[in-house]
């Protein structure tokens, strides 16, 4: 049996990467949070993008964001601890579809995390390194400008009744997924 010792919090900020090694081993994805409505999943993303180290959080439409409202922060903020909210960059977009004409303009590979028919299922071998992953709303969906205009749509298996996953449990299987890919291609 290995030994195993617990590091404590102190270690753990220690070995904190500094904003250079941040910058290096930074994966080029950027998320899309598409009219996701609780600003505690808002925050759990972050925590979770500052985690796996993703090049920016979008949101649009109802997503709430930070400054948005005081609650809206505080509940960001509450959930995505350790400072993510400052260390990754963001950007609200009012609309959907001026956050799918951005995408375009800087030419991401668009994939949306959504149950549909003709969907790949989930994990998916990705090819791309510059991504933008979209998560939508969990009783409207990704908008239909998405739909409409993406590369691919990829769905993650539910097996149990239970019809759907949390956006912030659905976005950290894919993301950590796409670290494990980006990481075993070097």
């Amino acid at each position: 049996m290995a030994k195993v010792k617990r590091k404590s919090t102190s270690d753990l900020i220690i070995s904190r990467p500094t904003e250079k090694e941040r910058n290096e081993k930074k994966i080029s994805v950027t998320i899309l949070l598409d009219n996701v409505r609780s600003a505690r999943n808002v925050g759990l993303i972050f925590r979770l993008a500052d985690c796996v180290n993703v090049k920016e959080v979008w949101m649009c439409g109802i997503t709430p964001y930070p400054g948005f409202t005081e609650h809206a922060t505080n509940q960001i903020n509450k959930t995505g601890v350790g400072g993510s909210v400052e260390t990754v960059p963001w950007k609200h977009f009012d609309k959907a579809l001026d956050a799918l004409n951005e995408a375009k303009r800087k030419g991401l590979h668009i994939i949306c995390y959504e149950q549909a028919k003709g969907s790949s299922k989930w994990p998916v071998k990705l090819k791309k390194y510059n991504l933008l992953l979209v998560f939508g709303h969990e009783i409207k969906d990704v908008s239909d400008c998405f739909i409409e205009n993406n590369d691919e749509v990829i769905e993650l298996p539910i097996r149990g009744i239970t019809n759907s996953l949390n956006v912030a449990l659905c976005a950290s299987a894919v993301l950590y997924e796409i670290l494990n890919q980006f990481d075993d291609a070097g």
